[in-house]
């Protein structure tokens, strides 16, 4: 079958159906460029992408041309046209084919990246607040696994979950503790604390707060149960 021949007859049959180019390539699942160079006669297609458009205009090519063409062999051997995937990506972005499915499937990529990225930040952020978390805490046991000082820092570097886990680590250990005014930043982080506390293994309690944290503050409290201790509670700087 001659390029040129094949390319005629193929505009030829397509504006006897009143399809555009276009058309015709969303019906064959094949690009519009394809189309254009086989009906510019710059290629031949092979017995494949034939059958294909014949399917898809209900015309048989084949038989107008008397092709010579194995079509029962070439149904059970089909030839695909390989492309690369550079070739795929260029034709996902040229939206003058199945525009809208191809918007579709590039706002769902998108999606799912923007997804991707908002968890991955988000477990970033998680893993920096429970290490902040675990420095706020400390405590030292006695070797019957009772404790034996608990000390319990506020900083700059805390959030309003790091100070919700705070206070409910401390109720697990006989310690409560009650916010009454907390304040945050601009970047969510402490900025203004005013809270009591109390401990149920001890008659002491007291409050303490403060505004203005640099990243370098702290402030807090600490309960010693040590019998020889000589401050058994301090609640405010207490050089922590």
């Amino acid at each position: 079958m001659e390029k040129l021949d094949f390319g005629c007859k193929l505009i030829e049959v397509r504006k006897a159906k009143g399809l555009t180019q276009e058309e015709v390539a969303e019906k064959c699942k094949i690009t519009v460029r394809t189309i254009q160079r086989i009906e510019s006669g710059i290629v031949t297609p092979r017995a494949y992408t034939i059958k294909i458009i014949s399917d898809a205009l209900g015309f048989d090519f084949f038989e107008a041309f008397n092709t010579g063409y194995d079509v029962n062999k070439m149904n059970q051997n089909p030839i695909v046209e390989k492309h690369n995937v550079l070739w795929y990506l260029t034709d996902l972005f040229n939206l003058k084919t199945n525009a809208m499915r191809k918007i579709s499937i590039l706002t769902i990529s998108s999606i799912l990246v923007g997804l991707s990225m908002f968890v991955f930040i988000s477990k970033t952020n998680a893993q920096s607040d429970n290490k902040n978390v675990f420095k706020s805490i400390v405590v030292q046991y006695n070797t019957d696994n009772t404790i034996k000082r608990i000390e319990v820092r506020f900083s700059n570097h805390l959030t309003f979950d790091s100070l919700t886990y705070i206070k409910n680590d401390l109720k697990l250990k006989g310690i409560t503790i009650s916010y009454k005014k907390i304040g945050f930043d601009k970047k969510g982080r402490l900025s203004e604390i005013d809270c009591a506390v109390e401990s149920s293994f001890s008659d002491e309690s007291g409050s303490f707060g403060g505004i203005g944290f640099s990243k370098d503050d702290k402030m807090g409290f600490f309960y010693d149960f040590s019998k020889n201790a000589k401050i058994p509670f301090c609640a405010g700087g207490c050089n922590l």
